[in-house]
């Protein structure tokens, strides 16, 4: 020790430095405490987790139980609305997507135009599908805005949790494997569930992808009801039927995908095949349901059906480190 501190004078500790040294920690502790009363604070809000899963009615006869109006198709985003974080924010890099435009690009100069064309897209699908592999199911986020962290999945609200924590896994392969149904969206996350004034809806797309739109668009939002006694899910979602050979000149209109919601990997799975596909019907499904928590709720519509599940948990406390320092050792 004494041979240390000959070496690197700066790590002299004689009675000033170690009162600065103390002071040091105190400080240290003050800010430690400061954040573990601020997530114990976080702790005594009502938290929940919750999943969903959104599919698709394929039955043409329960489509056609309605007569589905454009006139009656007012639909939009709210705002402000949020996305599910994912951990694929921090796999995936506008590095590793300027890379996979740029290997595709690089095809434009190994032929003719014609069979230039033909090799971009076959290697831009192949990016596609090397991304794929990393990428969960449901919103995918990519925003390279704010510090780098790692996410929390015990304390973190709305971040997309793994597979561990599903509930869903039996329902969703049901879904999945059923030729009646198909299965476009799934969520699970956890959040403080707010009042009605202060929720704010979360962004939800599935399904396949027609140039700018996905067949399954919309949001949901989850709060307490005015008295605070059962929880709400508000879901504002519109599943578009496209077809190749329907009218381009269709009265059918969706509104345009939120900026802040579109991501850098939308422009990697565009369709740049140059078809066009027209809208045959919009089915809007808009309605509020209250809930039990620690139960399923299955939530019905001629096209479109949702299941979910609210469990009430224990956030737990952030644990700070307890550290003591010998400054007669030191010295």
């Amino acid at each position: 020790m004494q041979h240390l501190l000959n070496k690197y004078p700066l790590l002299s500790l004689n009675p000033v430095p170690a009162t600065m040294w103390a002071l040091s920690c105190a400080l240290l502790s003050a800010l430690l405490l400061s954040i573990s009363t601020s997530a114990q604070g976080q702790t005594s809000q009502r938290w929940f987790q919750i999943e969903v899963s959104i599919f698709s009615n394929e039955s043409l006869a329960d489509r056609d139980e309605e007569h589905w109006q454009t006139e009656s198709n007012e639909l939009n985003y709210p705002n402000p609305l949020r996305r599910l974080g994912q951990l694929s924010d921090l796999l995936i890099t506008e590095q590793m997507i300027a890379d996979a435009i740029a290997e595709s690009s690089e095809q434009d100069s190994l032929s003719t135009k014609e069979e230039a064309t033909i090799e971009i897209d076959a290697e831009a699908l192949a990016a596609i599908e090397r991304l794929a592999q990393i990428l969960p199911t449901g919103p995918q986020p990519a925003s390279t805005e704010g510090e780098f962290k790692f996410p929390d999945f015990l304390r973190d609200p709305h971040l997309q949790l793994t597979p561990d924590n599903s509930d869903f896994e039996q329902t969703n392969r049901a879904l999945e494997r059923s030729a009646e149904h198909r299965l476009l969206f799934h969520g699970l996350w956890r959040e403080s569930v707010a009042d009605p004034a202060d929720a704010i809806p979360l962004y939800v797309q599935g399904g396949l992808r027609f140039d700018d739109q996905y067949e399954l668009q919309g949001a949901i939002t989850l709060r307490f009801n005015e008295n605070r006694d059962r929880l709400v899910i508000d879901s504002n979602l519109w599943l578009t039927e496209y077809s190749a050979s329907a009218d381009f000149e269709s009265e059918w209109q969706l509104p345009a995908i939120p900026e802040a919601m579109k991501t850098d990997l939308d422009s990697l799975t565009r369709d740049e095949q140059g078809l066009q596909y027209g809208i045959n019907r919009v089915f809007h499904m808009e309605q509020s349901r209250e809930m039990r928590s620690n139960q399923f709720h299955y939530i019905d519509h001629p096209a479109i059906g949702i299941v979910i599940l609210v469990k009430p948990i224990d956030v737990p406390p952030l644990v700070v480190p307890e550290f003591e320092f010998d400054f007669e050792e030191a010295n």
